[in-house]
């Protein structure tokens, strides 16, 4: 019996450390956001939590471009990394574009100080994810948990000390960065060093396959999922402004736990389905996708029990008054079922990755993205700004099934 509950407590003991340090983080991001909520206006709350969800994108983009390719190579390969320091200085390269990215938005909407800090906090965002990727690659999540908890443990003292000297948007920027630099901390000097900004055209060209075979479908794959998972974010910031996204902004933030958690997972279990099909362990993967869906799901369950308990009980300290409360209600029960959708997605979405099937999957978020944008685009023009997040859910679920498709399609493959 010791023998057979081992490999369970091996799991809750991995999810169990990767969970509690992205709830860290989330936690932070949670009361940076609660605190804009009650002292920024709403546009500055739509443009606070529009530049996270720009953030966020950014994620996506590195795991598409050397995060993912990266932890397939390690765990498929007999190499440690040595033989993949090109990823580095290509990681350097769009970790500088988000920051411009950032920047530039941070500056059309709201001045150049906003512009500053956004900036940075990009750049700082996407030297960190790469190191966090770098380190579940190699089967080391203290590394990455160790980050986090600093990560958490700055932007919880920063939003204090903004509090205490007064709450302005470009402050709530510089906390993010500022805690995303001294997070960088525990990677150690030579992960930094490894970024060197020299021999660019050398790294380049040992990228260059590592774009054909991968990295150029998962981009597809990755810029239309963000466009299926947040066309509503840019579509309303974009036709009816940041103050119309408020709300919707405010009904996410009680699932951002979850995303973060899902992201965060993801890293964590990646390594170990491209190991296990790296060694023609079907099953073993299959394993991990399940494990890594029950975990989603308690994770869900336990985040719409507390905002249901939130908004029942003291709504006051989401809701400010400036804001609809049946507005923000409606929004809240839209983002519970696209997070739902999200958490079944996500671990087959994974599996299908460290298969190798980069071109079918980008060709079904293709067509998911083309579902959700029309969805949320004739949503914006005839029904209020709210209800767009239900195109999205629309969209996430033409994505789910094709997923389901793929894989499958896969297993009768691997039956064979």
């Amino acid at each position: 019996m010791p023998v057979e509950k081992k490999p369970l407590r091996a799991t809750l003991a991995r999810f169990g450390l990767a969970s509690m340090s992205s709830a860290a983080v989330s936690v932070s991001h949670l009361l940076v956001q609660l605190a804009s909520v009650r002292r920024l206006d709403a546009a500055e709350i739509g443009t606070l939590a529009f530049l996270l969800v720009i953030i966020q994108f950014g994620y996506g983009l590195s795991n598409a471009l050397v995060s993912t390719p990266y932890a397939i190579a390690v765990n498929q390969h007999e190499e440690e990394g040595e033989g993949f320091d090109f990823f580095y200085p290509v990681n350097l390269l769009l970790a500088l574009a988000q920051g411009l990215l950032c920047g530039t938005i941070g500056w059309v909407m709201a001045g150049p100080w906003a512009a500053a800090a956004f900036g940075l906090a990009g750049v700082f965002s996407l030297l960190r994810w790469f190191g966090r990727a770098n380190a579940y690659a190699h089967h080391t999540p203290g590394g990455a948990a160790i980050s986090d908890l600093v990560y958490a443990v700055c932007v919880v003292a920063g939003v204090g000390a903004t509090l205490a000297f007064g709450a302005h948007l470009e402050l709530f920027g510089a906390v993010i960065a500022a805690a995303g630099a001294v997070a960088l901390i525990p990677f150690g000097a030579r992960f930094l060093a490894r970024h060197r900004p020299v021999g660019l055209g050398r790294a380049l060209a040992d990228y260059r396959p590592v774009w054909k075979r991968q990295s150029a479908w998962t981009l597809i794959g990755v810029v239309t999922t963000e466009a299926t998972s947040n066309a509503h974010s840019y579509i309303v910031t974009l036709f009816a402004g940041p103050a119309a996204f408020a709300p919707i902004a405010v009904g996410m933030l009680f699932f951002r736990p979850v995303n973060v958690c899902i992201t965060a997972l993801t890293q964590l279990e990646r390594p170990r389905m491209a190991r296990a099909i790296g060694k023609g362990d079907a099953r073993g993967a299959r394993g991990s996708a399940r494990a890594f869906m029950a975990a989603l799901v308690a994770i869900w369950i336990a985040t719409v029990v507390l905002a249901g308990l939130i908004l029942t009980l003291v709504p006051q300290v989401i809701i400010k008054p400036t804001l609809s409360v049946p507005t923000v209600m409606t929004a809240v029960a839209l983002c519970a079922g696209l997070s739902l959708v999200q958490c079944l997605q996500a671990p087959m979405s994974v599996l299908t990755q460290a298969r190798g099937a980069f071109r079918p999957l980008a060709a079904t978020s293709v067509r998911s993205c083309i579902v959700g944008v029309a969805a949320v685009v004739a949503i914006t023009l005839f029904a209020p700004s709210v209800y767009t997040i239900a195109g999205v859910v629309l969209a996430q679920l033409v994505m789910m099934l094709g997923i389901w498709r793929l894989d499958r399609r896969a297993r009768r493959g691997e039956a064979q």
